[in-house]
């Protein structure tokens, strides 16, 4: 047997050489070819492994319905060891082992495995080194797991909520719009602003769709069109200027585009409302938020950047996570997946990157020429 491999071994480390090759002295080896069971999960466990080549896959049975399924824990590689917990506790195995690849193996029997335990506590001290380390990551993976059942629990919750208030505001809504189509004809010169109210109305219904739809996982569907973004970006302007009266906050709008541009306008709309709601309510002191547009190629280039305090280093790092809200009372950490969702669906991209010395730039590209 190769001593310098098993030196390396995670159960053998540290041992001296004397030690190591007593250990190893009338072990034997096996082969077993790849896709074949190891080890099967409920049965007597009478050996354990070292992996000298290949690769061992250690998985478990989990029943969905009627159907067992196997599920994977964890990728064993050479120096790795494994069927260890029978011959400790000396119940059945709690899972089943397959090769991966042609593997080569170390048999170490109970035994043999108990009397090394007892005359060698280098080894004892690095089983339970390295079942110290599984436990860890067992634990880290575990609240992995937990916080993605969370995440998947409130966006169930969330859709809930969401479809019982389509349900419950589509009366109202109805009637605002029929008031302002009524109000219309009544006093034609209210024209603009009964328009105005019908297409706010709509808006509303529109986003809640949307989180309705981001909710259940749905791809929301988009009408793309040929779009004067001049007009898009002076709506906005218009509107979300509003929101910064009376705020030492200056709102620039940039526009280098000349021609018309193909997108769904409403959902662009939405996407750059957020990223200017978030730019808005993260900002306590003087500044500006700003949109620049442009053309790249055959891509829109939007831009949207703020001098504000920029992004916490959690932020940066999950960033388009759902339920990720930071400063924000009533904030519900759905903005920024949402955003993103319907730039892919424009099959374009969303990228964040600071802005220097402090502050946020949210890049969007939307693609023009394949789409059209």
């Amino acid at each position: 047997m190769d001593i310098q491999f098993f030196r390396q071994c995670k159960l053998f480390q540290n041992l001296p050489d004397d030690e190591l090759n007593s250990i190893l002295e009338g072990l034997e080896t096996i082969s077993i070819p790849c896709g074949k069971g190891v080890i099967a999960e409920h049965t007597k466990g009478d050996n354990m492994y070292v992996i000298i080549k290949g690769k061992v896959e250690i998985n478990k049975e989990i029943s969905k319905s009627d159907e067992n399924m196997l599920a994977q824990l964890k990728v064993m590689e050479p120096g790795d060891f494994f069927g260890e917990m029978s011959l400790i506790d000396n119940e059945q195995r709690s899972a089943g082992a397959v090769a991966l690849e042609d593997v080569e193996l170390l048999v170490i029997p109970r035994d043999r495995f108990l009397r090394i335990a007892y005359s060698n506590p280098r080894v004892l001290f690095n089983l339970i080194s390295a079942l110290s380390w599984r436990l860890r990551d067992s634990n880290v993976k575990f609240a992995e797991v937990m916080e993605k059942l969370i995440a998947q629990n409130r966006l169930m919750a969330v859709g809930m909520a969401a479809s019982k208030i389509i349900h419950d505001i589509k009366t109202p809504l109805s009637i605002t719009v029929l008031t302002a189509e009524i109000i219309k004809k009544l006093y034609p010169e209210s024209t603009e602003f009964a328009d105005s109210i019908v297409h706010q109305t709509n808006l509303i219904d529109q986003m809640v769709r949307e989180i309705l739809d981001f909710a259940k996982g749905n791809t929301t569907p988009i009408n793309p069109k040929m779009v004067d973004l001049n007009v898009l970006l002076q709506d906005i302007k218009d509107t979300f200027g509003q929101t910064l009266v009376n705020r030492d906050i200056d709102f620039i709008v940039e526009n280098r585009v000349t021609e018309e541009v193909w997108m769904d306008d409403s959902k662009i709309r939405r996407v750059l409302i957020n990223l200017l709601k978030n730019s808005s309510e993260a900002m306590t002191k003087k500044g500006f938020i700003r949109i620049d547009a442009m053309l790249d190629e055959d891509h829109l280039v939007l831009v949207v950047s703020d001098n504000g305090p920029g992004l916490s280093d959690h932020m940066k790092t999950n960033l388009f996570s759902p339920f990720l809200s930071e400063g924000k009372t009533h904030g519900t950490g759905l903005g920024l997946a949402i955003t993103q969702k319907l730039v892919h669906e424009h099959r374009g991209t969303l990228e964040y990157k600071p802005n220097e010395p402090h502050g946020v730039i949210f890049i969007i590209r939307l693609p023009q020429k394949d789409t059209k």
